[in-house]
């Protein structure tokens, strides 16, 4: 592939043709397995190339699998109205599992694993209401702070994403935590990236992951390979593509604030 630059110099022009790396392209595997039916899906596609960075070639002709520690195979399969979308329908994800991920594409092999353990569900979702903080954007003199509760396992390593949503709308923000500091304790921490207003509903949902996926995502979170140098986020595939695999226990509460 060549891009052609056009520089004028009075009545003169010139032509230049500079190669473009296609090597910088890279296959992109993001696979969530999930604990709920119909919700576990591997989206494949191929990154664009430096001048194309917001191009992404979805991939139709993956062989996908997921085989657990029992030797049980799962095949996930485009179903056609979604290019690059992998998925299963009856598949779901169980406690103390280990699920290993296999994707061919030609003759490009990528792995990857995830390990489940014990699930540590939400003990509740708390409100209150008080003064906007000058930390979140809003336009109003009030707001909710939501906070969410949950007791770690303590015979555990634990790791745990929470997701929320407002009216249906999923947050961009990302609430990464591990138990280093509260092994086998209560945990309760607001949902501070947010803000609530009268009668909103609030949806949380807690993943159980395992450090591979708490490293992708924390590593996403400050954009560094862990090096303090700017990277890509640290993925658990193997074979080299970009992305991550992870296999998730999960709990969900939802909350509609007060008018």
């Amino acid at each position: 592939m060549l891009v052609v630059l056009f520089f004028g110099v009075l009545a003169c022009e010139k032509v230049i043709d500079i190669p473009l790396n296609e090597a910088d392209r890279k296959f992109v595997i993001e696979a969530v397995c999930y604990d709920r039916v119909g919700e576990s899906k591997v989206l494949i596609s191929m990154s664009g190339s430096v001048y194309e960075e917001s191009v992404f070639e979805k991939i139709n002709t993956a062989i996908v699998t997921v085989t657990d520690k029992d030797g049980m195979v799962t095949v996930f399969t485009e179903d056609g109205t979604l290019a690059g979308v992998y998925s299963n329908p009856t598949f779901v994800t169980e406690p103390n599992q280990v699920y290993d991920l296999k994707v061919v594409i030609g003759e490009d092999v990528f792995t990857a694993q995830s390990v489940t353990k014990t699930l540590v569900p939400f003990n509740t979702v708390t409100y209150e209401k008080g003064p906007s903080s000058p930390f979140i954007q809003t336009d109003k003199d009030s707001i909710y702070t939501v906070s969410f509760v949950y007791t770690d396992n303590a015979a555990d390593e634990n790791f745990y994403r929470v997701k929320v949503s407002k009216n249906g709308e999923l947050s961009s923000a990302l609430y990464l935590l591990d138990d280093k500091l509260f092994n086998g304790e209560d945990y309760a921490q607001p949902l501070f990236s947010n803000s609530f207003s009268d009668g909103d509903t609030v949806f949380v949902e807690l993943l159980n992951m395992d450090k591979a996926n708490f490293t992708y995502f924390t590593s996403k979170e400050t954009g560094s390979d862990g090096n303090s140098t700017p990277a890509n986020p640290v993925s658990n595939i193997d074979g080299g593509a970009l992305g991550y695999f992870g296999a998730y226990l999960t709990d969900t509460l939802t909350v509609i604030l007060p008018q």
